[in-house]
């Protein structure tokens, strides 16, 4: 029963999270802690398991739909690639409730900045100024997915959008940055792993299926209006959970 629950949780969230262009493990991580597994032996490597075959599945069906940003994408994924590891070496059993406090605040204030639709670049940076600012922020987000086991992809995408990349590209191209930092995350926590090789199989079909069906959605049916909403819908709701792991 368990490993059913666990995969239609993972499911879900991958159905909705894929959407905008991220893996879901802010929310899949607290939420398979609710339903009985053990926080850091369980419930942090499957979730990074179930964010990285999500970035992996969508960003593949956005690069196909020409929804990926190549000339931003690969200085942010090495970035985020060489942050990761570190950050997962030096994770720590449990966040302390100030610094989760802020992680929700800066949620909650960056999806309201996305829904507004502007670029804090006025017209958007230069090429050479994506590569910096891409190679600064993802060396500080691939931390944060090591650190604190979630996955990056709606800050990165946030920063896309706030560079002046339209919504729509931006959620294309945000799976495709975070999705090997996230499998190296993974990698490193799965050392201390404590689940079992049926709910590790259960866990990536799931999100496999559910990146694929909500990213085809996105990619078909959602404009950039819609997509923001939703991440500030979404990036609101994390920080809530957030807060109430804090309190």
């Amino acid at each position: 029963m368990q490993v059913f629950t666990t995969a239609l949780a993972a499911f879900a969230v991958s159905l909705v999270f894929s959407m905008m262009g991220a893996g879901g493990s802010q929310i899949l991580v607290p939420l398979l802690f609710w339903l009985g597994l053990d926080f850091k032996a369980e419930a942090i490597p499957l979730g990074l398991l179930a964010a990285a075959v999500t970035c992996f599945s969508a960003g593949h069906l956005y690069w196909r739909r020409g929804l990926v940003r190549l000339s931003t994408a690969w200085p942010f994924a090495l970035a985020v690639l060489a942050g990761s590891p570190l950050g997962a070496l030096l994770a720590r059993p449990a966040s302390s409730s100030a610094l989760m406090i802020s992680f929700a605040a800066v949620n909650i204030l960056v999806g309201l900045m996305v829904l507004r639709g502007r670029s804090l670049a006025g017209e958007g940076l230069s090429r050479r100024g994506e590569r910096i600012t891409s190679l600064l922020v993802g060396l500080g987000i691939g931390f944060m997915i090591g650190f604190i086991a979630r996955d990056g992809g709606p800050f990165t995408m946030a920063v896309l959008v706030l560079m002046g990349i339209d919504a729509r590209e931006a959620a294309g191209t945000a799976p495709v940055i975070v999705a090997a930092g996230c499998l190296v995350a993974f990698a490193v926590h799965a050392v201390g792993m404590n689940a079992s090789w049926v709910m590790l199989l259960a866990v990536a079909l799931a999100s496999l299926a559910g990146s694929q069906a909500g990213a085809r959605f996105m990619s078909e049916r959602m404009e950039s209006r819609t997509i923001r909403a939703l991440f500030t819908l979404v990036m609101i709701l994390v920080g809530a959970v957030i807060l109430i792991q804090a309190m």
